[in-house]
């Protein structure tokens, strides 16, 4: 039997454009429908002035609102887009020597050190479940691309475990400390099955950690792991352009040196458009005017590119993590059109009005499929791209939601490649920080996210938590145990 045939002509490619064009924002829905734009606001002038004044504070890095344990912790702005060509070249050498000797690729992280590389590599090679079904031919010899230690689900884990078995296997590890549980158990499985199965082990490892101290570091020197630093003066979720982004991305094939450009091009412009033009000014104004004034509490980041799924996810850490203090920030929801317009579209649309929503656009999509309809319901979409149409359906979200009284803008990127990639997460860690500061807070500490992790290091039994697990065994106990059915 003949197998699956796709007729000539139906998988189609965009038009070719400049790869350096500069992404734009649309904001002309950010208000009511019918009603006043966000720029008509009272105080809309006076914070977008003090935006400008809180760039000049980021740009001196010496603000007690910068620092963590003493740190002003600015890298991402004032050293990551400036990462000499040298550093790169080196990153490049080694992640294409690596790739090259190997099958599989595991990266080993959680949040800032595993969100923003895998939206990376999803934008550029779509959905990771397809494309590790690609032959190492259509792959581009690219290994194929696997993540673990962003949580510890155990039957994920014995799946990811079981498709490695009988593969040539590399790993890169990314933890600060090394002490971070999720990374760390991740790690140590692996590592002894490579140690069992390889006799050069330690080559086929490459450590992301601290300079100088810590667990991983000293394990890495032990070991004799390549490894590469994680800036002292750069968070989790900001570090996607340092080398916590920069040496996966080499290894799955991306051009970190368009990359670092795009990010570089971002920061320019934001340091050199006035705050009326520089969407990075603007989005952060926006949303604390929506925030603080306009008593909005969560921001929708929404797309209709499946490639770019990651990216809103990445936003989602961004954002609550670096305001979520005080009792106040946006709480960010990842949302994928049209998959979702029918589910959280109806709650956007009608639901209580406490929020706004920023789209992720595309000009150009790459990729492309020409519909054949003739006979079918849909016969008078017959020869369109199915970009088209579906663009047609997310323009048709935006307008929906704004008239039904939700304030929107929209990324508005030219393409999908590593240069936008670079800008988009420069302009948006922007907007964050900046968006931060205007509420009066530090938006690179996250005081509340240890909490959870010492309860869970008492319960998990770790050395020295005793008495703090005896305490909360004791609470637990005048629990009515009558709730419980």
């Amino acid at each position: 039997m003949a197998g699956f045939h796709v007729p000539s002509g139906t998988i189609t490619r965009g038009k070719s454009r400049a790869s350096h064009s500069p992404i734009r924002l649309d904001f002309r829905r950010f208000g009511t429908a019918g009603g006043p734009h966000v720029t008509e606001h009272i105080k809309f002038t006076h914070a977008l002035n003090r935006v400008a004044d809180l760039h000049s504070l980021l740009l001196e890095s010496k603000s007690e609102l910068l620092m963590d344990k003493g740190v002003a912790m600015t890298g991402w702005k004032t050293e990551s887009p400036f990462i000499a060509e040298g550093e790169l070249d080196a990153i490049l050498k080694h992640g294409r020597k690596l790739a090259k000797s190997i099958d599989d690729f595991v990266s080993v992280g959680i949040g800032g050190s595993y969100l923003g590389n895998r939206a990376t590599l999803e934008a550029i090679h779509g959905p990771l479940e397809l494309f590790n079904l690609l032959t190492v031919m259509e792959r581009g010899h690219i290994p194929r691309q696997f993540f673990l230690g962003n949580h510890m689900s155990p039957g994920y884990t014995a799946r990811v475990l079981q498709i490695l078995s009988g593969r040539s296997v590399g790993v890169n590890v990314i933890s600060k400390s090394g002490g971070t549980v999720e990374p760390a158990i991740a790690f140590a499985i692996l590592k002894e099955a490579l140690e069992n199965s390889y006799p050069d082990a330690a080559a086929r490892i490459v450590a992301v950690t601290d300079r100088s101290k810590g667990a991983l570091k000293e394990l890495a020197d032990e070991k004799g792991y390549a490894t590469y630093v994680v800036p002292d003066n750069v968070g989790g979720r900001f570090s996607v352009t340092s080398p916590v982004g920069l040496f996966g991305l080499a290894v799955a094939g991306v051009d970190i040196k368009e990359f670092i450009a795009g990010a570089k091009f971002a920061e320019e412009m934001t340091r050199e458009r006035p705050a009326e033009k520089n969407i990075a000014m603007l989005r952060a104004t926006m949303r604390y005017i929506a925030h603080v004034e306009m008593q909005k509490k969560i921001e929708v980041a929404s797309t209709g590119i499946h490639g770019l799924k990651g990216v809103t996810m990445w936003m989602q850490q961004l954002g609550p993590e670096s305001e979520g203090k005080n009792g106040q920030g946006l709480w960010v929801s990842p949302e994928f059109y049209t998959e979702m317009a029918h589910a959280n579209g109806q709650m956007i649309q009608m639901g209580e009005r406490n929020m706004i929503e920023t789209f992720l656009m595309v000009e150009d999509t790459g990729m492309d499929v020409k519909i054949s309809a003739k006979g079918t319901p849909v016969s008078y979409l017959d020869g369109k791209k199915l970009s088209s149409v579906n663009q047609a359906f997310i323009d048709g979200l935006r307008d929906a939601h704004y008239e039904g009284g939700v304030p929107t803008m929209s990324y508005i990127l030219p393409r999908i490649d590593a240069f936008t990639l670079g800008q988009f997460y420069q302009l948006e860690m922007n907007t964050i920080a900046l968006s931060g500061l205007l509420l009066g807070q530090n938006p690179f500490i996250q005081p509340g996210v240890q909490q959870y992790k010492d309860v869970a290091n008492a319960r998990s039994g770790k050395p020295g938590t005793e008495t703090a697990l005896a305490d909360m065994m004791t609470a637990e106990k005048k629990l009515d145990p009558k709730f419980i059915v």
